[in-house]
């Protein structure tokens, strides 16, 4: 804002901008007073309602533009994308004046991403991009909403035998993908892993391949998450399969939607259904068959130490194991009930 100037009289003035008319003219209202600091404060006053009156004046549409534009310097390509995403799903309500929106507003949006059939993770997600968008343009309000529930399905993580099928029918490329991926890393993290991140057997992971919403993938040499930066320990198998190359170059030069598309025709192929980020719920779920404690889990994966997360949604059942536990509960019921009948003769006996 302009500093007060003083004017022969003696007092002090200070001139704030107020709008633009529609014929592009600029207009400015004087504030003058005895003192320097009181004239500075009038004015800073009118600046302060006068942005503010702007503000809630602004339609839906300008808002949510007005959040992404200014902070899109600190948001990540893939972040960006997603918001761009949510503003095309709100179309239909980018007349709304965000002073006048209420809940009843917004349970409209959510009822409108219902119909339009998309999950509830996706519905969220909108949702949150439109609230961010009024709270940084100063509607704050307590909206009364109903979000959709996450569907919950029965959590199991692949099988060995699956992932062994997978392997063995996979191209070179592919192969050490899947590898690569019981060893928790993302499609991300696969893509942008460089010669020079291999230090004897220690693979370390700091940097990701994410989808900008320019419709292009983006190399970012910091990772998902804080917690991703981490070292991943590779058996000798995987390095020989790694092999030597120059310090800058990709070790799987493909792009992590073409790991996925491989994979995707390959599980068809092979009537296999689980996804190549299922790979990471193998990690997570093998490490606690294994006695691993979380802690060492988290570290190794990428998670945060005492994630909820780990364990409500990595660390599911691997099928398979059930027998195998289910056979050591059938053995020691049969020990046990063949103890008691020795026992029960022995005492019979005269």
């Amino acid at each position: 804002m302009a500093k007060a100037k003083k004017l022969p009289s003696g007092n002090w003035r200070v001139r704030v901008y107020s709008h633009t008319t529609p014929d592009g003219k600029k207009h400015y209202e004087s504030f003058t007073a005895s003192t320097k600091q009181q004239a500075e404060m009038m004015a800073a006053k009118f600046a302060n309602d006068n942005d503010r009156q702007r503000s809630d004046d602004l339609t839906a549409e300008e808002a949510m533009r007005k959040y992404v534009e200014k902070n899109r310097n600190v948001l990540s390509p893939s972040t960006l994308y997603g918001y761009n995403e949510s503003f095309k799903r709100l179309k239909p309500f980018y007349n709304l004046r965000i002073r006048k929106i209420n809940s009843s507003d917004m349970q409209s949006v959510i009822s409108h991403l219902v119909e339009k059939d998309y999950s509830a993770k996706t519905i969220k997600n909108t949702y949150g991009f439109l609230r961010s968008s009024l709270t940084f343009c100063g509607i704050d309000k307590n909206f009364m909403v109903h979000l959709p529930s996450n569907a919950k399905k029965p959590l199991n993580s692949p099988e060995s035998a699956q992932i062994i099928k997978l392997y063995k029918n996979a191209r070179p490329n592919l192969q050490l993908a899947i590898l690569l991926g019981c060893l928790s890393l993302r499609r991300g993290e696969i893509s942008a892993l460089k010669y020079k991140d291999i230090k004897g057997n220690e693979l370390y992971i700091h940097s990701d391949y994410v989808w900008g919403d320019d419709k292009q993938w983006h190399y970012k040499e910091v990772p998902k998450t804080d917690a991703s930066s981490r070292i991943v320990y590779l058996p000798d198998f995987i390095l020989a399969m790694i092999g030597t190359g120059s310090p800058e170059n990709f070790i799987i030069d493909i792009k992590p939607n073409a790991i996925g598309n491989a994979f995707l025709r390959l599980k068809k192929k092979l009537g296999i259904d689980i996804r190549f980020h299922d790979l990471r719920h193998y990690f997570a779920s093998l490490a606690k068959v294994l006695d691993i404690p979380d802690n060492y889990t988290a570290n190794l994966g990428g998670w945060r130490n005492g994630s909820k997360v780990l364990k409500d949604v990595y660390q599911n059942n691997i099928v398979s194991m059930n027998e195998m536990y289910a056979k050591r509960i059938n053995e020691h019921l049969e020990d046990m009930t063949q103890n008691m009948s020795r026992r029960n003769k022995n005492t019979a006996q005269p």
